[in-house]
């Protein structure tokens, strides 16, 4: 502001929008051309998919259990980590219950869309006969669950 007017630093409500929407059209180009190349990480590929799906009128919300699963396997990605959880947590995570988790992780597993192992063992788990509090992995194959959901 300058001692001569004390508004000429100021810009207006409409020039604050316009400088907002130019940064935000620049972001979403950026990722439009990264997304067309087949850079961004699958994780993020996939939760574009779901948001386009939910703008989408014409396409049905995803409001399975398997949509549950991977929505929080998404939600939850921070890198090369896997995931390390329980029916349990599932089910506090996603508001699924238990059976409903079981099914829709031997779907995936079946899909090969994720691959289920106990612990810190090599061994497949079963998630029809893993008990509730049992800790597991959840290997998703984001490229493969991406490739298989249709794009908007």
């Amino acid at each position: 502001m300058t001692a001569d007017s004390g508004t000429d630093d100021l810009i207006t409500r409409e020039q604050a929008f316009i400088n907002a929407r130019r940064v935000l059209d620049i972001a979403r180009e950026r990722r439009d051309r990264d997304r067309a190349r087949g850079v961004l990480p699958p994780q993020v590929e996939f939760m574009l998919r779901r948001i386009e799906h939910k703008q989408n009128p014409g396409s049905a919300p995803d409001g399975t259990a398997v949509g549950a699963v991977l929505l929080h396997l998404a939600q939850q990605w921070s890198g090369p980590e896997v995931p390390h959880t329980s029916l349990d947590r599932l089910e506090e995570a996603t508001g699924r219950g238990i059976v409903e988790l079981r099914e829709a992780l031997v779907f995936l597993a079946a899909a090969e869309d994720v691959e289920l192992r106990f612990g810190e063992r090599t061994t497949w788990a079963d998630p029809m006969h893993v008990s509730a509090s049992a800790g597991f992995e959840i290997r998703p194959d984001w490229h493969l669950i991406n490739h298989r959901r249709p794009a908007p």
